[in-house]
């Protein structure tokens, strides 16, 4: 008998339980509905855990990929620029130089560089009045005076005179306010009519009396 209450007592779960039938029955019929409750919500649970370990991979695997791109990115961005490409201006350059002729430079080089390429000037090369510093541009002609070819006069304090009716555009261009589209309508004018005084100078087209007031001391035209 004892044994029998016993596993009676194991089937329902509690530890005092009515001797009668029926409510040894009902005490059994109990027990196992919570067991079936337990077993729906363990399985509940399962469920929920399993969809958001499912959610957290999918989220983890999208940082993955994230990751992955911006690695790639980096090494996208990591990878050495191209080399920029060169631009090529082609020079003449003329008279008192080593080797003149038709000299291929890089866009930006200065008259400097030119006589450089040319081999240098020559020993009485004309210089007092060249803007080395110049910077040069694609087509253009330079030519540098050698003494006795183009007359340069001093004035009384010794100050070179420049000869707006002999001297090179590039001459004209070192003088202040004298650029090289200035420089080319001098030599145009003059081409035409030489100038009989420097007050002439203001028919050209842009340059009026401010400009001559820079210009009077340092020019001629004998």
């Amino acid at each position: 008998m004892g044994t029998h209450l016993y596993y009676r007592d194991s089937l329902c779960g509690h530890e005092e339980c009515p001797r009668i039938e029926r409510g040894y029955q009902d005490c059994i019929l109990g027990g196992a509905m919570n067991n079936s409750v337990y077993k729906k919500g363990l399985a509940v649970v399962l469920i929920i855990a399993i969809i958001i370990m499912a959610a957290l991979g999918i989220k983890l695997s999208g940082k993955e990929k994230e990751v992955a791109f911006t690695n790639y990115s980096g090494i996208e961005q990591n990878e050495e620029p191209k080399e920029e490409v060169k631009k090529y201006i082609f020079v003449d350059i003329d008279g008192a130089v080593i080797n003149p002729g038709v000299y291929e430079l890089i866009e930006g080089s200065r008259v400097n560089d030119a006589i450089n390429q040319a081999g240098g000037l020559k020993e009485k090369a004309i210089t007092q009045n060249l803007n080395k510093a110049r910077k040069l541009v694609d087509g253009e002609k330079i030519y540098i005076y050698i003494e006795g070819e183009m007359e340069i006069i001093t004035s009384d304090d010794n100050d070179v005179l420049i000869n707006i009716n002999t001297a090179s555009a590039d001459v004209l261009m070192s003088l202040p306010g004298i650029g090289e589209v200035y420089a080319k309508r001098i030599v145009e004018y003059r081409n035409t009519k030489k100038f009989s005084s420097i007050e002439e100078i203001k028919n050209i087209q842009g340059i009026g009396d401010k400009t001559f007031e820079k210009l009077k001391e340092l020019i001629t035209v004998n």
